[in-house]
């Protein structure tokens, strides 16, 4: 493949960020005025032709003028990922300051957070919290032979849930269960629990023991998804195109279909682009997600192919170094 020379690679730089911000081709004359007045308009031509001829631009209609393509968003972002190093974290930090008790309520949060700075359709895919640790699991009694159960793990504390009770409990029945309970889960994992067997001792609270490992084992499972702001993509006039819309609302409905586009091989950020990645007219980016050093999922950001990619690309990258930050005192404190 031919190398692109130093002044294509500012030239399509140029193009691209102007395709970002207008959605309108640019003109050779308002690239010089704009972003290379040290190159004549002529110049500036030849090299359009050239980075066209490459691959990297592409002509909608006979007509219009040269826009980016597939090719050219996936040189921008391999050079914005040669020197991510998100500085100013202000903006992300105030709108996620709140205080936050459940892991459920922080990747909701977390996901409205990313929708909101971003103004793009945001979603998180977890993976299943099976790594987390139990500290401690609190009963409360309801009434009526219900309890509340409270799971308070090292990441936070797992969605509460009403739990039945044996009919005919007397009273001290929670207060025993309850330590006995503690007594056989805390300090391992969710995974260790919802995958092992009733311990000796446990008998007499058979019933409540097994509810709680149900709960926990739909924990381990994971694959939840949560998708925030779907309705933000209409801003942008790509999806005027009905076909554009049809295709982004297969793709957001389908969990199968972003736990693929979000899954990472390890990488801690990944960018799928265009049609040959499965999101035609599209681009998905996503970043692994934290809780107290334990990655539970991915979080990620879907729109337009030309999206702001730095800007998307910085707030992902500083929420995952926020979620480590947040895991670690969480550990300091506990």
């Amino acid at each position: 493949m031919e190398k692109l020379t130093d002044r294509k690679k500012r030239l399509l730089e140029a193009v691209v960020d102007s395709y970002i911000t207008s959605a309108e081709p640019i003109s050779s004359a308002a690239i010089q005025q704009g972003y290379m007045p040290d190159v004549s308009s002529a110049t500036i031509r030849s090299e359009l032709a050239g980075l066209e001829e490459m691959g990297y631009l592409v002509k909608p209609h006979v007509s219009a003028g040269r826009v980016p393509s597939s090719k050219a968003y996936r040189f921008y972002v391999d050079r914005l990922m040669e020197n991510v190093t998100p500085q100013d974290i202000d903006t992300l930090e105030r709108e996620g300051r709140a205080r936050i008790e459940g892991v459920e309520s922080v990747v909701k949060e977390a996901v409205k957070v990313v929708s909101d700075v971003t103004n793009y359709t945001s979603l998180m895919v977890l993976e299943g919290v099976d790594d987390l640790i139990v500290k401690q699991v609190k009963l409360v009694s309801l009434g009526d032979n219900t309890a509340l159960v409270i799971i308070i793990t090292d990441g936070g504390v797992l969605r509460d849930n009403v739990i039945a009770l044996p009919e005919g409990s007397e009273e001290g029945y929670l207060e025993s269960a309850s330590a006995i309970i503690n007594g056989s889960m805390a300090g391992r994992s969710i995974k260790a629990i919802a995958g092992g067997e009733i311990v000796s001792g446990m008998e007499e609270f058979k019933a409540l023991f097994d509810q709680i490992v149900a709960l926990l084992r739909g924990y381990a499972a994971g694959g939840e998804v949560y998708v925030e702001g779907a309705d933000k993509i209409f801003a942008y006039p790509e999806y005027r195109d009905v076909e554009n819309v049809k295709g982004f609302l297969s793709v957001i409905s389908q969990k199968d279909k972003l736990q693929e586009l979000t899954r990472g091989d390890g990488v801690e950020i990944t960018v799928r682009i265009g049609a040959e990645e499965g999101v035609k007219n599209m681009a998905v980016v996503s970043a692994k997600y934290l809780l107290s050093g334990n990655q539970i999922g991915h979080v990620g950001v879907i729109g337009p192919e030309r999206m702001d990619y730095k800007k998307v690309i910085k707030v992902l990258t500083t929420l995952g170094k926020m979620s480590e930050t947040r895991g670690k005192k969480e550990d300091n404190n506990g």
